[in-house]
């Protein structure tokens, strides 16, 4: 009797366990990654043609960081300076390609402001009492000659006075994060007016980014009303595949430029700034070191193929089926250079269980540098569910 109560009990629980065993859940499949989560592109690192002295910074838009040369400390700037003054000119007062935009009046105070800048060797360009500019012709005067004067005409148009238009510049750089950067006047006169390469280099972006400015700078020279035909001080503009932007010198030279980067049918814009340069000329020293980086640029990109389309990603322990392939639907090629970092982040769904051979079951996101790229993943076979016996035996 005792005994055939124990056997109940036993088979209850026997029972209950099972039952346990058979409600509870089971753990989802593990992944491992085939593809490593992080690498770099092989081969050497590029030998950048840094300037002998000074300070530098480049980089590809849309691609990623070359690199910095130099102490990156603040360097005066001079007429690198109104790459922000016409930033924020075309940001109050917005242009499209085509538009001209509102009129100027060239007044008597504006005139006297050119005639004190002339006195004084400035860079100037010749305005009249009167003078009909328009907001596009303004910018021109700005970026191609480098108007000291322009710089002021714009600084009070805009902003009611030159000096609410340097409050607007350093508010600006607080917001951009450029470090170690004040402007002490729209033009780059004053010795207040510094920055280093790397904050220069964001701006610089930010005037290619626009496509009007962009256009202005890619300019030779142009022809305006009173001046007539101006010339860009930047005169390595359409050589070298340099396409922009803004030369400064006083003591030293200092040069942001953009170049065009070739890869296939792809271009994308190459940028690098060079302050601080020295030499008989400094100017020239700036725009030749600048040239050096651009031709350095336009070489080196190259395609990188990070995933090819059906190759295994990783793979999924299956509990009670073994190992089943995840593989990318479609390939990944983007573009690099060697000792750039390459990431792939894998997302799998929350629920494996039931999907069926070659069904999306997560996805691979591959970031090199800049680029993004998203892809679906897919089960090389079945995500079956774990079988009863396997359920029964395994705790």
């Amino acid at each position: 009797m005792r005994l055939g109560r124990v056997l109940i009990v036993v088979v209850v629980v026997i029972v209950l366990a099972g039952v346990v065993q058979i409600v509870r859940g089971v753990p989802q499949p593990s992944y491992s990654a085939v593809v490593p989560a992080t690498a770099t592109i092989p081969g050497s690192a590029p030998n950048v043609p840094w300037p002998s002295g000074g300070e530098a910074a480049a980089e590809i838009v849309g691609v990623g960081r070359i690199g910095t040369y130099g102490p990156t400390t603040p360097q005066t700037i001079a007429s690198v300076a109104k790459m922000m003054t016409a930033l924020l000119t075309i940001r109050d007062h917005p242009l499209s390609l085509g538009q001209q935009g509102p009129s100027i009046t060239i007044t008597p105070e504006d005139y006297q402001i050119y005639l004190t800048d002339k006195a004084q060797n400035d860079s100037v360009m010749a305005v009249a009492p009167g003078e009909q500019l328009s907001e596009y012709q303004a910018l021109e005067a700005l970026l191609i000659p480098s108007a000291d004067n322009m710089a002021t005409v714009l600084a009070t148009w805009d902003a009611g006075s030159e000096s609410a238009f340097v409050a607007q510049m350093n508010h600006e750089a607080k917001v951009l994060g450029l470090t170690d950067t004040h402007y002490g006047d729209p033009s780059g006169l004053s010795a207040a007016t510094y920055s280093n390469a790397s904050s220069q280099l964001r701006v610089a972006r930010l005037v290619m980014a626009n496509p009007v400015l962009a256009s202005i700078v890619s300019k030779p020279q142009a022809t305006l009303p009173v001046a007539g035909v101006v010339y860009n001080v930047n005169g390595e503009v359409t050589h070298h595949g340099i396409i922009g932007v803004k030369t400064g010198s006083i003591l030293t030279g200092n040069f942001a430029m953009a170049c065009a980067v070739h890869v296939g049918t792809s271009t994308y814009t190459g940028l690098g700034v060079v302050l601080d340069q020295g030499g008989v000329a400094p100017l020239e020293t700036a725009l030749h070191n600048g040239v050096r980086l651009a031709e350095f640029e336009e070489q080196l990109l190259r395609p990188v193929t990070v995933l090819r389309a059906g190759e295994e990603v990783g793979s999924l322990a299956v509990p009670g089926h073994g190992s089943v392939a995840v593989t990318a639907t479609r390939g990944v090629t983007l573009v690099g250079w060697p000792g750039l970092l390459v990431q792939v982040t894998v997302h799998l769904h929350q629920h494996l269980y039931g999907a069926a051979a070659h069904a999306v079951v997560g996805s691979a996101t591959v970031t090199l540098g800049e680029q993004r790229m998203t892809v679906p993943l897919v089960a090389s076979s079945a995500v079956a569910s774990p079988s009863l016996l396997w359920r029964l035996t395994h705790l």
